[in-house]
């Protein structure tokens, strides 16, 4: 699947995974390369220009307030589903959460879900039913995390750089029926949002197999042959079509 921008004489291509249902480049904007889930920035945060492979990473400060909305509805209700993105948090403390993804419907039982750092760790939550990683972070540090949820097992599932790091059975699926998507911050009776950098956040709406989110955490190039020259996908190059 290959969006192309017109530019003069030349397209650029801007890659994405095949069965993805929102991905959210960042490259220099906060638009949907699939589908209609474009964002809104919310408290003007600015792009990195040394993003994980060499693009463009949204770039987002805890005290200004600064994260991406996204209006549309996307119904998670009773369903599986996998946000994965790369992560560069530059600070954090115990006792405090940074918002990663989130959709509050309100602060009931399965009905808010934060994706987040909870302290020095990651955080699966669907308020009063969640997960905690293992693992503790250390900031100024790039992560791919994915965190899963597959509805037919009923099974919170968080992975750091293409590894599981925690598995745990929920009390019951997500059943949040509204709300606004959040990037880079949570809401839970107020905004916890993110300090630091996020890149390449993709959301998939089925349970992804641990071989895919490894082979999503290593994989450094992508390449498309639909043009008659292919350059790395995901690197500073880009795949350059005439026509």
């Amino acid at each position: 699947m290959l969006v192309n921008i017109i530019d003069h004489f030349f397209f650029e291509t801007v890659t994405y995974p095949y069965d993805a249902r929102s991905y959210w480049a960042m490259e220099n904007n906060v638009a949907d390369s699939i589908s209609n889930l474009s964002g809104t920035t919310i408290n003007s945060p600015t792009f990195y220009a040394q993003g994980i492979n060499g693009g463009y990473a949204l770039k987002l400060i805890r005290s200004s307030n600064q994260y991406i909305t996204i209006p549309t509805y996307q119904s998670f209700v009773s369903t599986s589903f996998t946000v994965e993105m790369w992560m560069y948090p530059t600070s954090f403390s115990s006792g405090n959460s940074y918002g990663l993804f989130g959709q509050s419907a309100s602060s009931t039982t399965d009905q808010d879900l934060a994706l987040s750092i909870g302290g020095t760790v990651l955080r699966l939550s669907f308020w009063n039913d969640d997960v905690n990683s293992g693992t503790t972070l250390s900031a100024n540090t790039w992560y791919h995390v994915a965190f899963v949820y597959d509805y037919s097992s009923r099974t919170q599932i968080i992975y750091i750089n293409g590894v599981q790091d925690v598995s745990r059975s929920s009390a019951g699926p997500y059943l949040g029926a509204s709300g606004a998507i959040t990037i880079g911050n949570i809401y839970d009776n107020g905004n916890y949002p993110f300090d630091g950098y996020i890149d390449q956040v993709t959301l998939y709406m089925n349970a992804r197999s641990a071989s895919d989110i490894l082979s999503d955490a290593t994989l450094t190039t992508w390449h498309s042959f639909d043009c008659g020259i292919s350059f790395d996908s995901l690197s500073s190059f880009r795949s350059v079509c005439f026509r």
